[in-house]
């Protein structure tokens, strides 16, 4: 018989840990002590070798789905135990993780359609593997009494189930059932209550059925929920929000019903059916009977499966699917109260269903594509953040990453650890700006943080940027595409002292002489990066308004390269008087852009005669779905003096048919990559918003992986604007 003491880090607090632990002692005939501190969990236990040794096998082979261990350190001991316990936490400090929601489990899917179980249909089932956290934490540690749930006295049921460590429900701080838990309620739109609990579901349903449009509480705030198969439904709701093109995202009781509308992969149906379940973008299957004006001029879909119990509850009554799209204002935070969703979105509903388990913290939906079989996410909330991990480096200090403006997440650096937030938005937006610094000051007082060093974007107008002066924090700068490529050597863990390519091509950043870039080819290394290429640079009529009016860019390349003759036919949809006074701003003008995101717009407005956009990407997506694999064509970019020149493209797209023009102008863009990083004979870096195009990543990832050239992006933090903290905390520690 023999002693080891175990001392366990990672995601090891508030997810099952403890019991899943004891249980697998039991097994092995083990005794000794299980107990949490600041650095985790610690574990003291006795028994035969043998039997400990198979104990630490399992411990890596069955561990519970939402823990993760990041070390592992194991030294014999001296002490004899004679039983088995879970003791009191030796911890005075707040060390645990804020984990993110998590969608409903396998276990607990199956005890909700099981007819002898408690919780047989129960709205707010959960136990230790999933369930709210992020949007019930107020504090930790994470005990009821710091959650929303502090307000539901657990009955003796569910008490004995949070006591028994051998139970999966043990300390699952959101349990309760029928009896004890949370409740269900059918409001009209000046929030009088209708019905309750299961009758509040079954009528919730039959107004979906008669077209309504309802708003429903999940996990982490309001969706907008309607009929996927009702066009007047749709276009109803598309008028109310002032939503015109952007897709909704559609929820599905069940993977059959995916599949009835989509085309899927082994590795989407895994992704779509994980303790995420996030939306996934999927490959439309045409004639479908979803509405058409789902997403309009689009070939695909953003499908999610129903991820909670209330979700579930409603499939039970509809034997269709329906719109889900987040509840809020455009540009704002997703709406998580009673209050803000009669102000805000009281005339776009016509009910909504409503529980008095409060939101703390709202979350969004995570959303993912795969290429390949590998999965990318273009947004990082529920099931995936906030995420904590330990880095590779062992500065003492604690370091605030402010990330970007637009798609703003947040990073936090303290003595090893990272802390990465939800994502937040648009900071440009006021409500959304305040959630920044509500999600901020959440992690600062459970923390104790006390910022050593502030980073931040080399833009001086972002609104981030200004609050930290205002704050008197010492503040640091960085590029942002140069932060983009940091980002992907963060998450892959690339040497800091090896030399890499990296295309960073995204809508907007601050370039170092002041301008807009966005269409960039960097030389990184130790001493910094180099800026190698860049496309070439053209100017912006209207500014930011621009953005919008797409046609306005278009037109500025047209000048730019004196192809107003061959753009004849295009520039005759236009007003001769509108162009006669773009034409007279584009002289004067001085904003200057080498955006490849713009360039995508342009060509969106030559090839399929788009005048504006209503949402970001839109330009992207709508091109996507006259990519033709199976055509051998390609443009051509002429590169001189740093410089990608694509005058002979954008003449070409001028004249071709929207399959020759798009799959010319998207292959061109691979054969560039393809080209420099042949050339340049190192490790490749990829990053930035265009790479969330799933068309031009998978022929650039196929292009490079023909010519055997290493390559890496961020698939798990996002190639968008989310990933710019991790590239800043990684700049900052790499220097200090």
């Amino acid at each position: 018989m023999i002693n080891y003491n175990f001392e366990i880090s990672g995601l090891v607090q508030g997810v099952g840990f403890r019991p899943f632990v004891y249980s697998l002692a039991i097994r092995y005939g083990l005794k000794g002590e299980i107990y949490n501190d600041d650095e985790g969990v610690k574990l003291s236990l006795y028994g035969k070798e043998k039997a400990l040794l198979s104990f630490e096998k399992a411990l890596f082979a069955e561990l519970v789905p939402l823990a993760r261990i990041d070390e592992l350190r194991k030294f014999k001991g001296d002490k004899v135990f004679d039983e088995l316990n879970i003791i009191a936490s030796r911890s005075a400090q707040k060390a645990a993780a804020i984990l993110p929601d998590f969608a409903i489990c396998k276990e607990c899917e199956r005890e909700f359609y099981d007819r002898s179980n408690p919780r047989y249909l129960y709205p707010f089932i959960n136990c230790t593997n999933c369930g709210p956290r992020f949007s019930i934490i107020k504090s930790l540690p994470y005990d009821r009494i710091n959650t929303t749930m502090n307000e539901f006295k657990m009955c003796e049921s569910c008490e004995s189930e949070y006591k028994n460590p051998l139970d999966r429900r043990y300390h699952a701080q959101p349990i309760s059932c029928p009896k004890c838990g949370p409740k269900l309620m059918l409001k009209d739109k000046v929030g009088k209550i209708l019905t309750q609990n299961e009758d509040s579901i079954k009528q919730a349903t039959q107004l979906i059925k008669d077209g309504k449009i309802l708003a429903i509480k999940g996990l982490g705030g309001f969706h907008l929920v309607c009929d996927a198969h009702n066009q007047n439904a749709i276009n109803a709701l598309r008028l109310r929000k002032h939503r015109p093109h952007k897709p909704f995202a559609i929820m599905c009781k069940n993977l059959q019903n995916v599949k009835e509308l989509a085309e899927i992969s082994s590795k989407e149906e895994e992704l779509l059916t994980s303790n995420l379940k996030p939306i996934v973008l999927l490959k439309a299957k045409p004639n479908s009977t979803l509405a058409p004006s789902i997403a309009p001029n689009l070939n695909r879909l953003g499908i999610m499966l129903a991820f909670s119990g209330i979700h579930l509850a409603l499939f039970e009554y509809l034997d269709t699917n329906i719109v889900a799209t987040s509840a809020n204002i455009s540009g704002e935070p997703v709406i998580y109260n009673e209050a803000e969703l009669l102000y805000k979105l009281g005339d776009v509903i016509d009910f909504y269903l409503d529980h008095d388990r409060q939101i703390y913290s709202p979350s969004d939906d995570s959303i993912a594509f795969t290429v390949q079989e590998e999965i990318n996410f273009t947004r990082t909330s529920r099931g995936l953040n906030p995420y904590f991990f330990h880095s590779n480096f062992n500065k003492k200090g604690t370091f605030l990453a402010l990330g970007a403006e637009l798609k703003n997440q947040f990073a936090i650096y303290h003595n090893g650890q990272i802390m990465i937030s939800p994502y937040i938005g648009d900071l440009k937006n006021v409500a959304t700006f305040d959630r920044f610094l509500n999600v901020l000051n959440l992690f600062v007082k459970t923390y104790e943080l006390k910022f050593d060093h502030v980073i931040c974007d080399l833009h001086p107008h972002f609104l981030n940027t200004k609050w930290a002066k205002e704050q008197g924090f010492t503040l640091s700068a960085i590029q942002h595409h140069y932060a983009h490529l940091l980002a992907v050597m963060f998450e892959h863990n690339l040497p800091k002292d090896g030399e890499y390519i990296g295309f960073c091509f995204d809508g907007t950043g601050y370039g170092e002489d002041g301008k807009i870039w966005g269409g960039e080819v960097l030389k990184i290394d130790q001493n910094g990066y180099k800026r190698l290429y860049c496309f070439d640079e053209f100017k912006l009529i209207g500014g930011e308004n621009s953005i919008k009016n797409i046609y306005q860019i278009a037109y500025s390349i047209i000048l730019k390269y004196d192809l107003e003759d061959e753009a004849r036919e295009f520039l005759s949809k236009f007003d001769a008087k509108r162009l006669l006074a773009l034409k007279s701003a584009h002289n004067v003008t001085n904003i200057h852009t080498s955006s490849l995101g713009r360039v995508f717009d342009a060509f969106a407005s030559v090839i399929l005669g788009l005048e504006s956009i209503s949402y970001e990407a839109q330009s992207g997506m709508e091109l996507d779905k006259f990519y033709d694999e199976s055509l051998d064509y390609s443009y051509k970019f002429e590169i001189k003096n740093g410089v990608i020149n694509f005058k002979n493209a954008f003449k070409s797209a001028l004249k071709d048919d929207a399959r020759h023009a798009v799959t010319g102008f998207i292959n061109a863009i691979a054969d560039l990559v393809t080209q420099v990083s042949k050339e340049g004979k190192k490790d490749v870096l990829l990053s930035g918003g265009v790479f969330q195009n799933s068309t031009l990543l998978s022929r650039v990832i196929r292009n490079l992986k023909d010519k055997n050239i290493n390559f890496y992006h961020c698939s798990k933090f996002c190639d968008n604007d989310t990933n710019i903290a991790l590239g800043q905390i990684y700049y900052l520690l790499s220097k200090i």
